[in-house]
């Protein structure tokens, strides 16, 4: 294999290419992307700004029009009233919540924030149910408009140029996060001195035997098509009982999985959690690899899809309803087998470009079966006949490790969020490196 595969951004085969940067059309045409640069627009108010019509003005607009959109979607939301005490809810409509951002001249965002605007992305991410009105909001097509010069300010910012990269190899770190209910299973590493989960100097990380990886996929592919076989079985009996299945399209939760850092050091993968508990403690430690991994980046749906053509696993009985009530759509779903994958990659990166790109969309795999099908797949109400894949519970900037690709530890530090301060916070007394 070429010697680059190992340096950062570097994958295999060549034709998978790394994705360029974020471009204004990637950054309004998914759906993280607008969510991404509504959520700056709620956010980039400063005291001394002198606007044609305040940021206050556009908020209540926004806030009003997400209400209207819960009550036509018959979901619950809070309306405030006014300075008399009335709560009555004017219909305000997209359109004229994009007149008024457009009467405001874009903020440049800073790094911090990007990462605060990221988190907030994060935490509306959901594939069990419909996206939120705010996201509906931001699809119109006059918003789309409206929040263009926003997205244009994003791209020229130049914070964007690194999102795209794939995972620099000597700054990937594993959390093992402080959670009651796993404490079980986390107290070998957030129970031990942080000296000793360090490997010895140009040695292998003995807890880490050659066939781990191996067995937890292959556990993991035998788990999903028992569950898919069930799935099948159940809509045999009753085509019309609606049951809700797995949401997320991730390997096996026991493999490894690593993050980058942002420019201040902090991984990224703190703050920027799918589904999160609200977690506040983790124990991070830095990984080393081995020279001959090789990684596969997705920057895009494209290079999903090609993993999903490639090595195609079907899902259809058992993400059918939860996916629908995500997407809209009812139809053949794949994910990658990652089992299979891992006969050719050692990790499958999704950069923060890719997780814009792609999370939340509905991803077009092939026009017709690319499986082979036993003719039992669910199929009622289908709103197409296509394949198609969905993203869903990967974390922005992680790489899952489909194979032994990890050989030590070469330093631990733990982090902790502190709410006063509205961030994570390392501590200094805790980190130790080889």
């Amino acid at each position: 294999m070429p010697d680059d595969h190992h340096a950062p951004g570097a994958q295999s085969p060549a034709s998978f290419h790394l994705g360029g940067p974020l471009t204004v059309d990637d950054l309004l045409a998914s759906p993280r992307g607008r969510s991404l640069v509504l959520n700056l627009v709620t956010s980039g108010e400063s005291p001394d700004s002198d606007q044609t019509v305040p940021f206050a003005v556009v908020s209540e607009a926004m806030h009003r029009a997400v209400c209207v959109l819960d009550r036509q979607r018959g979901i619950d939301s809070a309306v405030y009233g006014g300075d008399d005490g009335e709560t009555h809810l004017r219909n305000v409509q997209p359109t004229e919540v994009a007149q008024a951002l457009r009467s405001l001249d874009p903020v440049p965002p800073t790094q911090t924030d990007l990462e605060h605007a990221m988190v907030a992305v994060i935490a509306g991410a959901m594939y069990w149910q419909p996206p939120h009105s705010d996201a509906v909001l931001a699809e119109d097509p006059e918003m789309v408009d409206a929040l263009g010069p926003w997205a244009e300010a994003v791209v020229d910012s130049g914070l964007l140029e690194t999102w795209s990269r794939g995972p620099h190899v000597d700054d990937q770190w594993e959390l093992t996060w402080d959670d009651p209910p796993n404490r079980d299973a986390t107290r070998r590493v957030l129970g031990a001195d942080p000296t000793d989960l360090l490997s010895p100097l140009g040695g292998v990380e003995p807890s880490l035997p050659t066939d781990e990886a191996a067995t937890s996929l292959a556990q993991w592919r035998a788990e999903v098509m028992a569950e898919e076989e069930s799935s099948r079985r159940a809509y045999r009996l009753s085509p019309f009982d609606v049951g809700a299945g797995e949401w997320w399209s991730t390997p096996a939760v026991e493999l490894w999985s690593t993050t980058g850092t942002w420019p201040s050091g902090e991984p990224i993968g703190l703050g920027l959690v799918e589904d999160d508990f609200g977690l506040e403690r983790a124990r991070a430690r830095r990984v080393r690899l081995r020279d001959t991994s090789r990684v596969f980046t997705v920057s895009g749906p494209e290079q999903w899809a090609a993993l999903c053509r490639r090595f195609p696993l079907d899902l259809t009985a058992q993400r059918r309803e939860v996916w629908f009530e995500a997407t809209g759509r009812k139809g053949r779903w794949v994910i990658p087998d990652w089992s299979r994958v891992a006969e050719q990659f050692d990790g499958v990166h999704v950069s923060l470009a890719g997780y814009v790109r792609t999370a939340g969309v509905v991803i077009d795999v092939s026009d017709d079966s690319i499986v082979d099908g036993r003719g039992d797949a669910p199929f009622r109400g289908n709103t197409d006949c296509n394949t198609a894949s969905l993203m869903a519970g990967w974390n922005p900037d992680t790489t899952y490790w489909l194979t032994d690709a990890i050989s030590g530890i070469t330093e631990v530090v733990d982090w902790s969020f502190d709410d006063d301060a509205y961030a994570w916070v390392a501590h200094p007394g805790l980190t130790v490196r080889r």
